[in-house]
């Protein structure tokens, strides 16, 4: 089962790199293609933005930089249940990209190591312990643009290894972590700088897909698989059912809701509470 993820048009300026050698083909940005009409078709494809695009669309906000908000890498080992590792690759995996926008090299490759990590006990080794790709990491530390470019490398080579084994529904375990992370830094800052609330409302888009593709896993039964879908599912009905929200109706694609501050810290509330469900197991 498929489906397919809307991005509004105003979130379509985020990056993708191409995985080619060439300089001038993974500098080059690329428009996300958006749909604006609803989707519930089970045969179509789903486009997911990478947790580096997601990072890069909150650094255009104003996000910076904040010590000890990222998911520590001393928790790596207590991700021993089946599902915890796809989840906390996700969420590792934004936790790296923030650190690498921001020039944090030497944290950057801290998460590469976990990354890593928890990439081979799900069984993507072959993608994350690629020596040619970690040597390459390791040359571009002072390099943050360079290490975008692997970033966006590493997750390509991850969809390319999951869509050619059938594993696309690991992909949006995966995507279901690194999103939450994303939104979690974000509610960190979003009551000093505006433009990182637009942000928010704008990536609440892709949540609604988001549960489709974890109900659609075939360990949907699974207790604590449930126990996270739960966790998104409050967050969706808390923005839902937000007076901002209501009031731009079946304008939603097209117009960003504009959240008070009550409103705000209400769904903040919720993401804090669903990222705490993933990386505190």
């Amino acid at each position: 089962m498929k489906f397919s993820y809307l991005i509004p048009i105003s979130v379509l300026s985020i990056a993708l790199f191409s995985c080619s050698g060439n300089t001038t083909d993974n500098t080059e940005k690329k428009q996300i293609e958006a749909t604006t009409n609803s989707t519930e078709s089970e045969d179509a494809d789903y486009v997911l933005p990478q947790p580096i695009s997601l990072a890069n669309a909150f650094k255009e906000a104003g996000l910076t930089y904040i010590t000890g908000k990222t998911n520590p890498t001393d928790k790596v080992d207590s991700y021993a249940l089946k599902i915890d590792p796809l989840f906390d690759l996700g969420v590792y995996s934004t936790d790296l990209a923030y650190c690498a926008i921001n020039g944090k090299a030497q944290e950057a490759r801290e998460y590469l190591s976990v990354i890593q990590k928890l990439g081979t006990k799900v069984g993507l080794g072959s993608v994350f312990n690629d020596k040619e790709l970690v040597a390459k990491f390791d040359k571009e530390l002072s390099n943050p643009e360079e290490l975008e470019n692997l970033i966006y490398d590493i997750q390509d080579k991850t969809d390319v290894y999951m869509e050619n084994n059938d594993l696309k529904y690991l992909g949006d375990v995966q995507f279901a972590g690194a999103w939450i992370e994303g939104m979690f830094l974000g509610v960190e800052q979003y009551t000093t700088k505006q433009d990182i609330g637009k942000t928010l409302v704008q990536q609440m888009s892709l949540l609604k897909n988001i549960l489709k593709g974890l109900n659609s896993n075939p360990a949907k039964e699974d207790a604590r698989l449930k126990e996270v879908i739960s966790s998104f599912e409050t967050i969706l009905t808390t923005y839902e059912g937000l007076a901002s929200v209501k009031s731009v109706g079946k304008n939603i694609n097209v117009e960003t809701p504009q959240l008070t501050g009550d409103e705000f810290k209400k769904l903040a509330e919720k993401v804090s509470a669903a990222r705490t469900a993933i990386v505190n197991p």
